[in-house]
């Protein structure tokens, strides 16, 4: 278990399943943003047992306003009927069959409608495992080898470059070319070097702390449709959040490929990588396999999902609620003088602290404690789902106001 780990700070309950938890499983979780030690907040609770709507529970039966949607895949929210009627009808007919199922077909095209610009649609477990389908499909499609990154994109060899990391070659930085979102000069300096030589562009459209750069993302279309290279979009968490089309249709820029996640299935585990057919058709002579890619329940739930978002102003609730999210929060900065301001898109909204790095996460530590505390479940990006109402954006917005005057 982690030496830092206080297990006094935690309740009798949560305390003894960490402890034993720790025994057992690295991390006490599978989830490098769910461990309680990423962020030392004493009050938020290591382990969750229930979720419901925008509500969850811990192992106290403790009840939160939820934010952190699960990191993002509960777009509709918690055990959202339609969805879970869906997985529990296809349950009756099985899980996994020995050939493929038609509910591939329905799903693909429940979801290509939804998206609106790709062609063709495969499909893989992980947000990770679809940029990295991604990043070979565009290799095989040009013949190269080098890429240039912009964001987070996976635990895998090549997207782990930008972090210390044990376990990874180091010849392979050769290929990897990392630039901040929105550097404009950083793309020209990087096309202008090795442009030619570039098998693709793979960008997180959106940073979520910081303001959006439709420009950046326009510029990288360009370079790409100028050298010959594949524009990848990782839409895991903007895909279906920002709107039906995702950032594609938000930015009105069109990538090659995209790969999706998170909201796709509403929690069930899917993801999905997406394109034109010039470049889906890759896969003719590329290897991507995996078991579970048909898994049937994740496919019935992405189908519902679908549904729910062609049908229903999900996008446009979740905006709606954000922003005045948003609004609340800075009101409340301003009103304590509080040192700190909101930033990024309404449909997940970011809180920036003033100070140095250091000074930023002690004041986000002691904000989060204390909204803990009063059973609102912070995060770093304030995820809204279809089932937050405004009554919940109200009691939160009471209970920030506490916790901010609590500690000013």
């Amino acid at each position: 278990m982690n030496s830092q780990i206080d297990l006094s700070k935690m309740t009798p309950a949560h305390a003894a399943h960490y402890a034993n938890a720790s025994k057992r499983i690295p991390w006490a979780t599978q989830t490098n943003a769910k461990r309680y030690d990423g962020e030392l907040i004493p009050s938020r609770p290591p382990f969750l047992k229930k979720a419901q709507g925008c509500r969850v529970w811990d192992l106290d039966d403790k009840s939160y306003i939820d934010y952190k949607a699960s990191l993002g895949p509960i777009i509709l929210g918690y055990q959202y009927p339609e969805v879970d009627d869906a997985v529990r009808k296809q349950m009756q007919d099985g899980v996994l069959f020995s050939m493929a199922s038609p509910l591939e077909l329905e799903t693909a095209e429940a979801i290509l409608d939804t998206v609106g610009w790709a062609d063709k649609i495969r499909y893989m477990k992980t947000g990770a495992d679809v940029c990295a389908s991604c990043l070979r499909l565009a290799r095989s499609k040009t013949g190269r080898n080098h890429f240039l990154t912009s964001g987070y994109h996976g635990y895998q060899d090549w997207f782990a470059l930008a972090w210390p990391n044990n376990g990874i070659p180091t010849d392979l930085h050769k290929f990897s070319h990392a630039i901040e979102y929105g550097d404009l000069r950083a793309v020209d300096e990087v096309f202008d070097s090795i442009g030619h030589e570039l098998a693709a562009v793979i960008v997180s459209p959106v940073e979520w702390h910081k303001a959006p750069s439709p420009k950046f993302l326009q510029k990288l279309r360009d370079k790409c449709d100028a050298y010959g290279t594949v524009l990848i979009f990782d839409e895991v968490l903007t895909g279906f959040r920002l709107a039906k089309g995702g950032a594609a249709e938000y930015f009105g820029v069109t990538p090659d490929l995209s790969a999706y996640a998170k909201a796709i299935a509403n929690g069930y585990p899917l993801s999905a990588y997406a394109g034109k057919s010039e470049f889906m058709d890759a896969l003719d002579r590329t290897i991507i396999t995996t078991t579970y890619a048909g898994e049937c329940l994740s496919l019935a739930a992405a189908k519902a999902t679908m549904d729910v978002l062609r049908r229903e102003p999900v996008n446009e609730h979740i905006a709606a609620l954000g922003q005045t999210l948003r609004d609340g929060f800075d009101s409340v900065f301003q009103e304590l003088s509080f040192p700190a301001r909101t930033e990024g898109l309404p449909h997940a909204p970011t809180i920036q602290f003033a100070g140095n790095e250091d000074e930023q996460s002690a004041a986000r530590i002691k904000l989060f404690d204390q909204l803990y505390q009063r059973g609102i479940f912070a995060n770093k990006e304030w995820f809204i789902t279809y089932s937050h109402q405004e009554s919940d954006i109200a009691e939160t917005l009471e209970k920030f106001r506490d916790s901010v005057k609590s500690i000013v």
